[in-house]
């Protein structure tokens, strides 16, 4: 039986912004860190869907890691092993009608990433960008075009 799940809905294909997301999971507390070319770890050492990936977030809280796999279209999807909710506990957040269960699961590495892809994404583009943080705990972003 495999415990694997893939978050499909969530695709990474901005390298660069998945490291920022991960140093600033790593500045606000959560041990982890992006590893290259190596497989996660799952509850089997063998498990389906979990081998080698070209990137892996190492969760050091956590039993298992996530790792991210090609998905033939120029990006990634993430790949982790659920099983007794220690990914969750790490990364999780409260799931809102928006979001897959799955998809909350992961919620502060995709949100974070979410945040830093649009950043660089805007800068390529000749933006700059602020962030503020509301009262509720969600991010605004604000794009201003340079002059």
């Amino acid at each position: 039986m495999s415990h694997t799940t893939a978050i499909t809905a969530v695709v990474i294909s901005d390298v660069n912004a998945l490291q920022a997301a991960i140093n600033e999971l790593a500045s606000e507390g959560v041990k982890c860190s992006l590893l290259e070319n190596c497989k996660p770890r799952a509850y089997s050492s063998g498990q389906e869907g979990m081998g080698t990936a070209p990137y892996v977030v190492k969760l050091n809280d956590a039993t298992y890691d996530v790792g991210l796999y090609d998905n033939g279209d120029g990006g990634f999807e993430a790949r982790t092993d659920f099983w007794n909710g220690s990914v969750e506990k790490v990364l999780g957040v409260e799931t809102n009608v928006n979001e897959e269960r799955e998809q909350a699961r992961l919620g502060k590495l995709f949100q974070r990433y979410a945040v830093c892809a649009t950043e660089n994404h805007a800068a390529l583009n000749g933006y700059s960008t602020t962030r503020s943080q509301k009262e509720d705990g969600t991010l605004q972003l604000v794009m201003t075009q340079a002059a």
